[in-house]
């Protein structure tokens, strides 16, 4: 049977690379060290290409015959992608700094992600949000915690009790038919949206970005689920590791995720943008 590293020493592998890669350079880049890709606000920093590189390498030396899926060099190549459909080799997902964008305006609300897919399936998923030193950790079947650092907790999703006072962290172009509703925020990183979805100070997360992309999302929904959450395309499908374009929802419950599902907005939805630190 396939041994899968102690979650503790993938994490311990996302800091060091964290205060080697990424801190030196938060709120210290140049205009040289930012790029765009697919668009104007699709950035790419020395940080990002760095980090990856640095954890491909870690992490591949780790588990002896793994394959590595990272956003950069999927960008590069795509048919790293292909990666994702292997029945024989686990992967290693990586976002390296999961919103850029806040990244290098300054902003804290950016996070490294690291998950490990086997057969189709999420298996391990680490969140690390390197301001602050916290990270959200687990495997599948034995719950989500979180790790700071002198002391480790079990983490659960919210109780909701008023569906239409849900708060809500989600991507752009998000908004619900239900007037009612709490109006979402957006912060501008998918990892910090699940870091806090899964830690229960938010209650939900929603996407209709043109691509659901398996760096964004599969570490943060399994996390969301080890905490009690739901999580499920808007048309009820079950979550996967792939490149997809569906709208997806992770919610409390499956009630709050129907409730949602039901009133998710149809055309280009205006929210408010947190108040980013």
């Amino acid at each position: 049977m396939l041994k899968f590293p102690e979650i503790d020493i993938v994490g311990d592998i996302m800091a060091e690379v964290a205060e080697i890669e990424v801190l030196p350079r938060f709120k210290n880049l140049s205009i040289g060290d930012i790029n765009t890709k697919s668009s104007a606000d699709d950035l790419v920093t020395t940080a990002d290409v760095a980090a990856e590189t640095r954890l491909t390498d870690a992490l591949s030396k780790l588990m002896t015959g793994s394959l590595v899926v990272g956003e950069e060099a999927a960008f590069k190549d795509p048919n790293v992608l292909e990666y994702l459909k292997s029945e024989d080799a686990p992967v290693w997902v990586i976002d390296p700094v999961d919103g850029t964008m806040n990244f290098s305006s300054g902003y804290s609300e950016f996070g490294m992600v690291v998950a490990l897919v086997y057969k189709g399936e999420t298996v391990s998923g680490w969140l690390y949000k390197p301001t602050t030193k916290g990270m959200i950790l687990g495997e599948k079947g034995s719950g989500a915690f979180f790790k700071g650092k002198d002391y480790r907790k079990q983490l659960h999703v919210s109780k909701v009790e008023d569906l239409s006072k849900m708060i809500g962290a989600v991507g752009r172009n998000v908004g619900f038919k239900d007037k009612n509703l709490v109006e979402p925020l957006y912060w501008g990183s998918a990892a910090y949206n699940y870091m806090l979805i899964i830690s229960g100070n938010a209650d939900y997360s929603a996407y209709r970005t043109k691509t659901i992309k398996p760096w964004d999302h599969c570490a943060g929904i399994l996390l969301h689920e080890e905490a009690g959450g739901y999580t499920a395309f808007i048309d009820g499908g079950k979550y996967q590791p792939l490149m997809d374009v569906r709208n997806i929802i992770s919610a409390p419950n499956k009630e709050a995720w129907e409730y949602l599902a039901k009133n998710l907005y149809a055309g280009t939805g205006k929210i408010k943008r947190g108040n980013l630190l």
